[in-house]
């Protein structure tokens, strides 16, 4: 039921809120259009289902980018099941593995933002540790401890609100 009002929701909002289906993939995601509107306005689900839908219909340029903005446009509506569906597009161990620092970081952040929305201190309290010992510190890493020390909060919450 959920996918099937997800399907009409952002079919709709994708149709209204584009020009076309060819709206390249900087002006969709830029900061005075489309999903980040409905961002500012609080209304996650929809700028969710609005970025699921360029993902199925636009000219994606950077899949994972998308993914990872889904993901959180879900997290911050509470929507967990979804957030970590798309922010599990956004990693793989091959990264880690072959990614170089800039690979084994976005590894580690990816993971570990999961692992919060997961609600498993364990893992995320690891990733932070295991960062510190292999990676230089950077945004990334302090986001990170910045949900460790907000466990009790929601991702909204923890995370400061919406990018």
């Amino acid at each position: 039921m959920f996918k099937l009002i997800l399907l009409l929701v952002s079919s709709a909002l994708f149709s209204q809120t584009t020009a076309s289906p060819g709206l390249d993939q900087k002006d969709f995601d830029g900061t005075d259009c489309c999903w980040r509107k409905l961002s500012e306005q609080k209304q996650y689900k929809e700028s969710a289902a609005l970025i699921v839908a360029y993902i199925e219909h636009g000219n994606v340029a950077n899949i994972q980018s998308l993914n990872w903005h889904a993901g959180q446009m879900f997290a911050f509506a509470g929507e967990n099941k979804q957030a970590l569906k798309y922010f599990r597009k956004t990693y793989n161990v091959i990264q880690k593995w072959f990614g170089g620092e800039d690979g084994k970081a976005w590894f580690y952040f990816a993971k570990g933002t999961a692992a919060f929305i997961r609600r498993d201190k364990v893992t995320l309290a690891r990733i932070i540790g295991k960062w510190k010992r292999k990676l230089p510190v950077d945004r990334n890493l302090k986001e990170l401890e910045k949900l460790l020390f907000n466990w009790d909060m929601q991702y909204k919450e923890a995370a400061g609100g919406p990018p």
